[in-house]
């Protein structure tokens, strides 16, 4: 029997290795015949990356998940409020099928109207709960920490093909490469980026977590329909996009960028005479669809509010115009109107005509008033958009300048995104006649700089966004822009082109969607986020366009000089993304519960365990929804802040209220059980005291604030020892404080006069002395200043520890003397004496002062009766190691307890329907 030269599994491998060979083969072929196939493999990358960044909260973090409940050992949401509610919502779905048709845990004693809450987020994590239920078992709680990292990844998905649509042209092998690879870049500068984190990292299902997901679905069904030539995919593509833009109005108020970004795109077609049946028909299915499903699903939205409303207004006048152009050209009521005889294009004809229309049937309608309203609503919104005090103090609101939000990138990618842009735009005008295009182009880059820098940094700075130049600037800008495009348009169509036809809708579209989130990223803080994803697709086209010039340049001097350009912004952009992802995964890692939420966590378990399940709390609104959620008990107010009158009550009753009868009259008509006041509460108080001031500010104070005593600088005498409190500003200097009120007092037989105009307090001088292990404090005095003259006036009152004093005489301010506590090499060291929480007469008035910080001295609010405490995190981990802190203490700030009453009434309280209602009453003249 003759052997074989190769061993049996010799031919098994080789059969093998042909087998691998092959596919190989095959994978190449595969990508050989399309690159662009290759972008598929880099999206999945993409999506992988997107998850690392995001979910990074729920990986281990010293033997547990970052987001947990220590007490009840299973997952929680993230360090934000307004989840709590969502993630609430989600959890009654389960268990109740659905939702009651009033929420009684909100807003008591009214209750909240459910139809017109936002209910896409808790749909969302409901489903994520069943889908992670099919392959294990989940808590709810999981599943609403989990939910905003899988929509993360759709919307990378939406917002990749967005871009990609945006440049790719149909049968242009170059231009779909082109597309892929900006679209790629874009969408990793997206997931990279921090400014874009916070509402789309684990545990933290917020409104926008899903709304952008259906944004950019939106944007990328619209731009496809429109660039479809099949009528009936069009139709359905539109349809579409208007059923993702009611599911993002279903979760989240940002749809208006849907609105305010396809309205006025679709105008300019219209002015450009690109809008023909076909996408009249998408437009109109979009509108259709949007506005139908929402009214259908939501009582949040009207058919009146969506006509008359400055953001969804445009959506309607467009569809104004189409009717009006259509009765015009298409039905002969031009020949009537002898309109041929008018030397304009027929849309400038019809666009006249339909702003005729429009006035007409508005004062007919809506009253002749309508128009002057608007557009002085037009003019606050575009140069101060959040008006009113309870507007203003919300810190999100804020109407930040360009200094501030430029932050949100770097210098390189904010001057990318500027020149990427000018480029595009200048490309956008290609079939225009070269010299004007240029022009065009300057006029946008001068427009540009208007709109950004008009508001670039506070009074007394030149463009602050308020003055004389800032708005000439800002409204100049832009009426140039507008003039010089309407000057060469209408003298383009005078000369018999058509040259401005070629201008394709996509790029119209893109360019309006950034100039809208470029105005908005100048007008709120918390839209800066909507500017991140969408300005880095200008930074990738110049770096995509600089390396094709590199790529078709015939001169080998221009091509050498754009290829190191290329090269150079390519390495740079690497540098910045890295950068950029280092910083956003270690910021999505600490995006967990820290010392203060796990203090509210403990908090909250005393709050389950110890009060009735019909208790009701009254606080500041801020923490409505960790009541409702994690306390399981009603609230008065909360987060959606839909009676803003209750605020103002709760500020000028109860935080700042100077009576008992006052806050307990107030908190009757609420069911009110209970009062929650917490530590940051001291800081907030400009802003609760500036909402429940009356129209002279009578409560308005920055609080009860800190200061410290250098224990270097402590003077020992024979008898006494001699501090001196302030604030340390840096560089050796001290910071001073206004103050709310005059200060009057006599001294000798003789007035003292401070004028809170020209006057502030330097700091507090204590002296004490030691007798029998006890400290003995003579009267404290505030030290004032006032045109360079100090003088010290006593003050009336002084807390330590658990000793109050009354001095008899002196302002009716208080000191708080606590302990500061600071950490070096030596470890922890804790001075007794170290700092103090001064009140001045106004806040000392007030139930923060004297019931939250001086726990009720005179006995003014003694149907208060405190019933828990729960210490800050930091002082009571100290205090296990035996340091013995008091409830306040300084450590870089205040740090102090979250405290509950039990408000017990006297029986003689009165049902006084104005603290219920929702309006505000017609006395107020002044703005929330």
């Amino acid at each position: 029997m003759e052997l074989s030269a190769k061993p049996w599994f010799s031919s098994k491998m080789e059969g093998k290795d042909r087998i691998i060979e092959e596919r190989k083969e095959k994978v190449k072929n595969f990508f050989k015949s399309n690159p662009n196939r290759i972008f598929w493999f880099v999206l999945i990358l993409l999506v992988i990356l997107g998850i690392i960044t995001r979910i990074q909260p729920l990986l281990d973090h010293g033997g547990r998940p970052g987001l947990w409940d220590v007490t009840t050992n299973d997952y929680t949401l993230g360090p934000d409020l307004d989840p709590f509610l969502f993630l609430k919502y989600a959890k009654t779905m389960i268990s109740e099928s659905g939702l009651p048709s009033i929420d009684i845990m909100r807003n008591v004693p009214l209750g909240f109207d459910t139809s017109t809450e936002l209910q896409m987020v808790p749909y969302m994590i409901v489903l994520t709960y069943k889908i992670l239920n099919i392959f294990g078992t989940y808590s709810i709680n999981f599943a609403g920490a989990f939910m905003p990292v899988i929509l993360f990844a759709l919307t990378i998905i939406a917002f990749f093909f967005f871009v990609r649509e945006i440049f790719t042209r149909k049968d242009d092998k170059e231009s779909k490469l082109k597309a892929n690879i900006i679209a790629s870049i874009s969408t990793l500068f997206m997931i990279v980026i921090p400014g874009f984190l916070s509402r789309t990292v684990a545990g933290i299902p917020e409104k926008e977590s899903v709304g952008f997901f259906f944004m950019f679905l939106a944007f990328y069904l619209f731009v496809k329909a429109w660039k479809s030539e099949n009528l009936k995919n069009a139709l359905i593509l539109g349809a579409l996009s208007g059923v993702s833009t009611a599911f993002m109005g279903l979760s989240w108020g940002g749809v208006v960028y849907i609105y305010a970004s396809i309205a006025p795109a679709f105008l300019a077609a219209i002015l450009l005479g690109k809008v023909g049946k076909k996408e009249t028909l998408v437009y109109v299915s979009w509108v259709i669809f949007s506005f139908v499903l929402t009214l259908l699903f939501t009582n949040r939205f009207s058919l009146k509010g969506y006509i008359t409303s400055l953001d969804t207004g445009l959506v309607i006048v467009n569809l104004i115009i189409l009717a009006v152009h259509f009765l015009l050209w298409n039905l002969n009521f031009n020949e009537k109107l002898k309109l041929n005889k008018i030397n304009l294009p027929k849309p400038i004809i019809s666009l006249i005509a339909s702003i005729v229309v429009i006035i007409v049937l508005a004062s007919l309608i809506l009253g002749p008033g309508f128009i002057f309203e608007k557009l002085n609503a037009l003019n606050q919104i575009l140069i101060e958009p959040i008006q009113g005090r309870w507007s203003t103090t919300v810190a999100e609101n804020r109407q930040p300048y360009f200094s501030e939000w430029a932050g949100s990138f770097s210098k390189f990618i904010f001057w990318g995104f500027i020149i990427g842009s000018a480029l595009l735009f200048r490309k956008v005008l290609a079939g225009i006649d070269k010299k004007r295009a240029y022009i065009l182009t300057g006029f946008y880059i001068f427009f540009l700089f208007g709109l950004i820098f008009s508001r670039y940094a506070p009074h007394p700075a030149l463009l602050d966004g308020e003055g004389f130049l800032s708005k000439l600037l800002y409204y100049g800008s832009f009426l140039a822009l507008i003039s010089a495009f309407g000057y060469y348009y209408i003298k383009d169509y005078k000369e018999g082109k058509s040259s401005f036809q070629t201008i394709n809708f996509e790029y119209v579209f893109l360019f309006a969607l950034f100039v809208l989130t470029l105005f908005t990223a100048r007008s709120a803080v918390r839209l800066i986020m909507v500017l991140v994803p969408i300005a880095p697709i200008f930074l990738v086209y110049l770096l995509v366009e600089i390396g094709d010039l590199s790529r078709k340049a015939t001169d080998q001097t221009i091509k050498i000089t754009f290829f190191i350009l290329a090269i150079g912004l390519l390495v740079f952009s690497t540098y910045q993304a890295y950068g950029f992802y280092k910083e956003t995964k270690s910021m999505s890692y600490n995006y967990v519960p820290n010392y203060y939420t796990v203090q509210w966590q403990k908090a909250m378990e005393w709050v389950r365990e110890n009060t009735p399940q019909d208790a009701v709390f009254a606080h500041w609104w801020d923490y409505g929804y960790w009541l409702q959620s994690i306390g399981e008990r009603a609230t008065v107010t909360d987060g959606g802040n839909i009676i803003v009158w209750w605020n103002y009550l709760t500020g000028r009753f109860v935080l700042t209220g100077d009576n008992q009868k006052d806050a307990l009259e107030f908190l009757y008509n609420h069911n009110a059980s209970y009062l929650l006041i917490d530590s940051t509460d001291i800081g907030k108080y400009g802003a609760y005291s500036q909402i429940g001031s009356d129209e002279k500010f009578d409560r308005l104070s920055q609080g009860p604030f800190a200061l410290i005593s250098d224990g270097r600088e402590i003077q020992e005498t024979k008898n006494e020892t001699i501090r001196v409190y302030n604030r340390p500003s840096g560089n050796g200097q001290v910071a001073i404080f206004p103050l709310e009120e005059d200060v009057i007092y006599k001294n000798n037989g003789s007035n003292i006069y401070l004028l809170k105009e020209n006057t502030q307090l330097f700091g507090i001088k204590v002296s004490y002395s030691q007798s029998d292990n006890s400290t003995l404090f003579n009267q404290p005095e505030a030290i004032f200043v006032s045109k360079q003259q100090y003088t010290t006036v006593p003050i009336k009152y002084l807390k330590y520890k658990d000793k109050f004093y009354d001095y008899g005489s002196g302002i009716d301010a208080a000191v708080n003397i606590i302990q500061r506590v600071s950490q070096n090499e030596r470890g922890v060291q804790i001075d007794n004496i170290g700092a103090l929480i001064y009140l001045s007469p106004r806040v000392f008035r007030g139930m923060m002062g004297q019931v939250y910080i001086l726990d009720d001295p005179l006995k003014r609010f003694s149907n208060f009766a405190l019933v828990h405490s729960e210490p800050n995190l930091i002082v009571d981990s100290l205090n296990q190691q035996g340091a013995n802190l008091e409830d306040f203490v300084f450590l870089n700030d205040i740090q102090g307890p979250i405290k509950i009453w039990k408000v017990n009434y006297k029986g003689d309280e009165k049902i006084n329907p104005e603290y219920t209602q929702m309006g505000v009453p017609s006395y107020i003249t002044w703005k929330f």
